[in-house]
């Protein structure tokens, strides 16, 4: 809560067509001064205490940090967005931006191609789930945009087959250099 005092100040002051004293003038800008003051220390403890560099967009009622670092904090009962898709019947994206949970339903054979990572230097990560939406199998090949290499971990399999409509396989992807390497490590199906 503020502790600007705006209530003391005399707004019906001067009075038109009246000898007003002084005083009341310097009283007025005294009132003033001080809610200024008051006003320029506590702009300056929310400029030094609270997030720097938030982008509120009204439209869709979020903020957007512009990568800046928030330490320490903690955090209780936080979500990631999922995103889950339409029916998936060609090669397409897999976008980390939009976000770090997805659900993928596949409609055909597809190339499934990773983008959109954090700039090199910060780590992202997504896990992503893929079925299909009829129950046949359906190859996926994984690539990453810009000619980067995925490395596997020993599970991961070496033709990449779902046949399932009701059960789900999900796989962890991560990066720290722009996606140059990423980094895959089979889960497995969970049915």
């Amino acid at each position: 809560m503020s502790n600007i005092n705006a209530a003391d100040i005399n707004e019906l002051y001067p009075v038109a067509g009246q000898d007003n004293d002084s005083q009341g003038f310097r009283d007025n800008f005294d009132l003033i001064k001080t809610a200024l003051t008051t006003a320029k220390t506590e702009i300056t403890t929310l400029e030094t205490t609270t997030a720097q560099g938030v982008v509120y967009d009204s439209a869709t009622n979020t903020n957007d940090f512009n990568g800046n670092i928030i330490r320490e904090a903690n955090m209780i009962a936080n979500t990631e967005e999922a995103r889950i898709s339409d029916v998936i019947e060609s090669d397409t994206t897999v976008n980390w931006s939009l976000g770090n949970y997805q659900i993928l339903t596949l409609g055909d054979a597809v190339t499934l191609t990773l983008t959109g990572w954090p700039s090199s230097g910060k780590m992202g990560k997504m896990r992503v789930g893929v079925k299909t939406n009829d129950g046949i199998t359906k190859n996926i090949v994984w690539a990453a945009s810009g000619g980067g290499t995925i490395k596997t971990n020993s599970a991961f399999p070496g033709t990449f087959q779902v046949t399932s409509s009701t059960d789900t396989i999900f796989v962890d992807f991560w990066t720290s250099d722009g996606g140059t390497t990423v980094y895959a490590e089979y889960l497995g199906l969970f049915d």
